[in-house]
């Protein structure tokens, strides 16, 4: 019965795998910026055996909560989308922020952020304050490496978010150069590199969204909430949804 009911849940993940553009077509991106180049598989060992996933997202954004009146961000998107996907499943989505602090003090307070959320996957988000501070990119990548071993050894998969796409401020910002980093060290510490820029870069060339223009029109919503589903798309496939039914019991 257990198997059957897993298979269930997962035939109806693979129903709403595809519907990410029905919902909003400006949410639409190639299946290349969706597929991880690395599972993670202790998350999906925990899906499979505890029918739960833990994730802990860690970035240097002020906020990426909703709290009073502010807006809502791609965390709460994403943890809707993974809910709608397998609803009898437990799955919670935590925040630690580090407002505008570059990686060496996210590295610092990674330890207390993992001790206290105890999270299965960590899904780091990186390189935005760092490209505005000017951080030189050999350090960034070292330290960089280092919070992925930390996260590691915690007992927790990792799965890294680039900066977003800005053609107002790259100009002036090394994001290029950390970009490169951090996919670099993706690529020798076998974790996935989720690519927002080039997702959101993909969206401003085919029209999907106007990065350039500063509204209060619903775009910061819109954005993250198509930022939230696709990221989901791409957790789900990173933790393997569709082989859980495979697994041995």
């Amino acid at each position: 019965m257990r198997t059957k009911a897993v298979g269930a849940a997962v035939f109806l993940l693979l129903l709403s795998s595809g519907m990410v553009a029905a919902q909003d077509q400006r949410c639409e991106a190639p299946d290349a910026f969706v597929e991880p180049y690395h599972k993670a598989p202790k998350a999906a060992l925990s899906l499979r055996s505890n029918k739960s996933l833990d994730i802990l997202i860690v970035s240097s954004a002020p906020s990426q909560t909703r709290m009073g009146d502010k807006l809502r961000s791609y965390p709460m998107f994403m943890e809707s989308a993974l809910k709608e996907r397998l609803p009898n499943y437990e799955i919670r989505v935590a925040v630690h922020a580090e407002p505008r602090k570059t990686i060496k003090h996210v590295l610092a307070a990674l330890p207390q952020a993992l001790e206290k959320n105890k999270p299965t996957l960590v899904i780091l988000q990186t390189g935005t304050v760092e490209a505005i501070a000017g951080v030189d990119p050999d350090k960034y990548e070292r330290e960089l490496e280092e919070a992925i071993e930390l996260i590691g050894k915690s007992g927790a998969d990792t799965i890294l978010i680039n900066p977003q796409f800005s053609p107002r401020t790259s100009f002036v910002t090394n994001s290029g150069a950390l970009n490169e980093r951090i996919r670099r060290v993706a690529s020798y510490s076998d974790v996935s590199l989720f690519n927002r820029y080039d997702i959101m870069r993909y969206w401003s060339e085919n029209d999907a969204f106007d990065f350039t223009a500063l509204k209060s029109d619903g775009t910061y919503e819109a954005v993250h909430r198509c930022l939230g589903r696709v990221l989901a798309e791409f957790v789900s496939r990173a933790a393997s949804f569709p082989e859980i039914a495979k697994l041995p019991k």
